[in-house]
């Protein structure tokens, strides 16, 4: 591999860095819809399911908690092309992404939150009605603000050090976003009640969900609306091929990664036999790590690329995660608590690279296909990668229902780990076609029209 020019991301002469409160107030749009998305991942899972476990009350069966998420992930992946059709044609005096942005946002937190409370206290057909039709009223709202906000992060950025600065910032903020989902819950709904617990992330999420309306976008950004119809335009998308590669090599990721996500609690009080408030303990040393990494990952990829630096991550991924499995039966003598402690640890390094490189990436792609065709849709590239992604998210999700109850606790838990790790390795080796070389010549030759 060649090593990337070093002056690939120098902005054209006349087109100035954006502005760090810029940078800074980008990212807060991701760290409040992390909270709201980890929070309905992972602790709806729980308490809908995962008291179960340890003699709690079940409000439906691990499987048909599954099935509805699948069900309300892929009516959501519908919505993604026709509200990205709709953000890149906008042409309002706010701008192409700012309008969603702002009418979404409430009303995203507000269904969120009311996921948490189901109608009856026990197994109930209504139950799974309820969350049925709230799931998918919820991941619409949540297409509304995501997909423009997604779209935004290429229109404000003109030149490769801008996009992967606004890159870094959004997985700063994503990442204390899930720290906040992992560890804030554990305290507050043994002491203080679900309620509480949705109440006082809610108002967290929905400040930072407005944080980056605040930017003038008119202001920074020159793009033009589309005047590509929705179907063609999904159909050129899928035309792109470093799109196209990119797609499958961060899905393949993407399932694993979730997969190991919705366990995470299951890993500390099943296969480490400690209580809930330890979760709290072992997310912050995963979080630690990886914001630890970022600087690392943010100065590697300007210096020798997003590929390489993706496919280091996801090595590094693959290697750690099957550990998960040995938590009940660690080798070298450690006691249960301390290894799962280690292996957390050692997760954070790959998980800052897939936090930081994929929305770089579909960035840069979207910027290649401006370069071939003349049109700039952003907001349809993210929204065809989050198509996929929510499918993904559904599918994993049903997936590990189904090695719940097939296989029990602890075994349909333990097993999860070697399936992320094999889905890491799958991805890094995907990655590797990835053809960067020929998207930074497209970038390059976007800066110099821009001149």
């Amino acid at each position: 591999m060649v090593m990337a020019d070093r002056s690939q991301g120098e902005p054209a002469p006349g087109r100035e860095r954006l502005p760090a409160g810029v940078r800074l107030a980008f990212g807060a749009g991701q760290g409040g819809s992390a909270i709201i998305i980890h929070l309905m991942f992972i602790w709806l899972y729980f308490l809908w399911v995962g008291e179960g476990l340890e003699g709690g009350t079940v409000y439906v069966a691990p499987v048909v908690f599954g099935a509805l998420v699948f069900g309300s992930r892929v009516v959501d992946a519908v919505t993604d092309p026709v509200v990205a059709r709709w953000s890149d044609g906008h042409g309002g005096r706010l701008g192409r992404r700012r309008p969603f942005m702002l009418w979404s946002g409430l009303p995203f937190v507000l269904v969120g939150a009311a996921l948490f409370f189901p109608p009856v206290s026990g197994p109930s057909s209504l139950n799974a009605v309820y969350l049925g039709v709230g799931l998918v009223v919820f991941y619409v709202l949540l297409t509304l603000y995501l997909v423009p906000y997604a779209g935004l992060l290429a229109d404000l950025s003109p030149n490769v050090l801008d996009r992967v600065d606004l890159a870094t910032s959004s997985a700063v903020y994503q990442l204390l976003g899930v720290a906040v989902a992992m560890i804030v819950p554990p305290l507050l709904l043994g002491t203080r009640g679900p309620l509480t617990m949705v109440v006082v992330l809610g108002v967290v999420a929905l400040f930072l969900l407005y944080v980056p309306t605040l930017i003038e976008e008119r202001r920074y950004s020159r793009a033009q609306p589309s005047t590509t119809p929705l179907l063609p335009a999904f159909r050129a998308t899928l035309r792109n091929r470093p799109f196209v590669v990119a797609l499958l090599a961060t899905n393949v990721l993407w399932f694993g990664f979730n997969l190991v996500s919705l366990n995470t609690p299951q890993y500390v009080t099943v296969l480490a036999d400690l209580d809930e408030p330890a979760i709290a303990l072992y997310s912050a040393v995963l979080f630690g790590v990886s914001l630890l990494t970022f600087p690392v990952v943010n100065a590697a990829t300007k210096r020798v690329g997003l590929r390489r630096v993706m496919i280091a991550a996801l090595v590094a991924s693959g290697l750690v995660l099957p550990l998960l499995h040995l938590i009940p039966s660690p080798p070298l003598g450690f006691e249960p608590a301390t290894f799962a402690l280690l292996v957390f640890g050692l997760g954070g390094i790959g998980l800052a690279g897939l936090f930081v490189v994929p929305s770089a990436i579909i960035a840069a792609v979207a910027d290649y296909d401006h370069h071939t065709s003349g049109q700039r849709r952003e907001a349809m590239y993210f929204a065809v990668y989050w198509f996929v992604v929510k499918v993904n998210v559904g599918i994993s999700t049903l997936v590990s229902t189904l090695l719940l109850q097939t296989l029990g606790s602890p075994v349909g838990i333990q097993v999860t780990g070697p399936l992320g790790g094999v889905a890491a390795l799958a991805g890094a080796w995907l990655f590797r076609r990835y053809p960067e070389h020929e998207v930074l010549r497209a970038a390059r030759a976007n800066e110099a029209t821009s001149r």
